[in-house]
């Protein structure tokens, strides 16, 4: 059973300057190794899989190159000069929709259970109790639907760790 986990985050550190990581980053885009394209703007490197890779729940990557400022801070762990962060995440619209979904259903259990204990303080029936199990079951088929789409792009997800593994190499 896989971990329950959210847009993966990346947080690398390297000994080589940005402009040396990002140059490498798109050397290994334009060798077209990968299945996938992408577009670096100044520090910021955006990559998606190509349209014949491409499904619905395919997952998306976004890196910045940054200087590490903490190197010089005598308590940090890290003295490499530069930093790599980002994360792995569905696309923005998909991403968005199941935010949404977990807020809205989320927002109408709470209404809904507070509707039905006030019911029931009040010895009225209680019918808003039923709604809000319902939201509970319908926030577990979001919750459950999101897990399978992790399952199904967790091949291309381990695409995009391993190009940029490759990147720091």
């Amino acid at each position: 059973m896989s971990t329950i986990r959210l847009r993966p985050r990346i947080r690398l550190f390297s000994q080589l300057d940005e402009k040396t990581v990002v140059s490498k980053y798109k050397s290994i885009l334009d060798s077209n190794n990968y299945p996938f394209e992408g577009k670096v703007v100044e520090h910021h490197i955006f990559i998606k899989f190509r349209q014949k890779e491409y499904h619905f729940w395919s997952p998306e990557l976004t890196l910045e190159v940054v200087r590490n400022y903490l190197q010089d801070d005598a308590f940090s762990d890290q003295k490499e000069p530069t930093l790599i962060r980002g994360y792995i995440s569905p696309r923005p619209s998909l991403w968005t929709f199941f935010a949404f979904a977990y807020i809205g259903l989320g927002l109408l259990f709470l209404g809904f259970i507070v509707y039905g204990t006030s019911q029931m303080m009040l010895d009225l029936p209680t019918n808003m109790l039923w709604y809000a199990l319902i939201c509970l079951i319908f926030l577990a088929g979001v919750f459950i639907a999101t897990q399978i789409g992790q399952r199904l792009g967790d091949e291309q997800t381990n695409k995009l760790l391993e190009f940029v593994n490759e990147g720091i190499a």
